[in-house]
């Protein structure tokens, strides 16, 4: 059976929740093993036109949460410093193949392949063993700023809590939440750009208390937050989901292919057409995480 169609936005920017699983589902992925997958992200990161808003890695999978730019946001000039330093080579390797490179670095799948072959290839080394390691290819949400893009946010760090792993979401290492907290985001490694409207300085402790509140996390201390929230909410008429909702698995988040508010649907059927979307799933499906966000397809958690 012929494989459908991925979503994908060019041309201009876009949002993407990418989750990959482990071959067979087998926990392969253990402290070591995060710590390096975690590294080539950064590495390719550094290379294409992705930005990183958040990410999870669980034992057996991982969930990124991305912004991609086009390429048309470059110059040769930027294309070629990023070819030069990633790959060590002088700029003449590359002469001719400027417009090859801006339209690869724009492609979520070319940045995915590059990640997990990479990972494939150290991981097989280290452990002396040949064949997949992924298992089937990665699943994409694409998912419109603001409402939707928060909650899936929240969503994804909230990974470790639903499998009661942390009693606190910025206990995981390996998390956005936690790489905010434990390192005070390294590198600048994860993007914020301007998603709550806050001040920089502020934008640990308030997101800290959106994965709470979204949670349904209990901590003593939370209550200044908590009004900042709130007043966040009024602000821009935001409804956060709550507990009861991301406290399971949301297969909306996973699968549902797109994410929004209805406008948002409507505008990728006129983007992408029949070629790509089925008639039957023209619509706009409640998902039960929001009142304003609806899911291109309609699934049963």
């Amino acid at each position: 059976m012929p494989r459908g169609s991925r979503l994908k936005v060019r041309g201009e920017e876009a949002y993407y929740h990418i989750i990959s699983r482990t071959v067979g589902q087998e926990f392969y992925l253990n402290d070591l093993e995060k710590e390096k997958l975690l590294s080539i992200i950064k590495r390719y990161t550094r290379l294409y036109f992705m930005k990183v808003i958040g990410f999870c890695i669980m034992s057996n999978h991982f969930h990124l949460l991305i912004k991609s730019e086009p390429g048309d946001n470059y110059s040769d000039e930027e294309i070629l410093s990023r070819l030069c330093v990633f790959y060590e080579k002088e700029p003449f390797h590359f002469k001719g193949k400027i417009d090859e490179y801006r339209r690869k670095l724009s492609d979520i799948s070319e940045y995915m392949k590059c990640i997990k072959q990479r990972f494939t290839m150290w991981y097989n080394k280290m452990n002396n063993r040949t064949g997949y390691f992924w298992g089937d290819r990665f699943k994409s949400v694409l998912v419109e700023d603001g409402d939707a893009l928060i909650n899936t946010l929240c969503y994804i760090d909230l990974n470790p809590i639903r499998a009661n792993i942390v009693d606190s979401p910025e206990d995981y290492r390996w998390s956005s939440i936690g790489y905010f907290v434990q390192s005070n985001n390294r590198d600048n490694f994860l993007y914020t750009g301007e998603m709550f409207e806050v001040d920089k300085g502020e934008f640990l402790s308030f997101y800290r208390g959106l994965v709470y509140r979204a949670g349904g996390v209990k901590k003593s201390g939370y209550g200044e937050i908590e009004e900042k929230v709130i007043e966040f909410e009024e602000k821009r008429g935001f409804k956060l989901g709550k507990g009861e909702v991301f406290n399971k698995r949301v297969r909306y988040f996973t699968e549902g292919a797109v994410l929004g508010s209805k406008s948002f649907i409507l505008e990728v059927y006129a983007k992408f057409g029949r070629s790509v979307i089925k008639k039957k799933e023209r619509k706009a499906h409640k998902t039960g995480i929001g009142e304003n966000i609806f899911s291109l397809r309609c699934l049963r958690n």
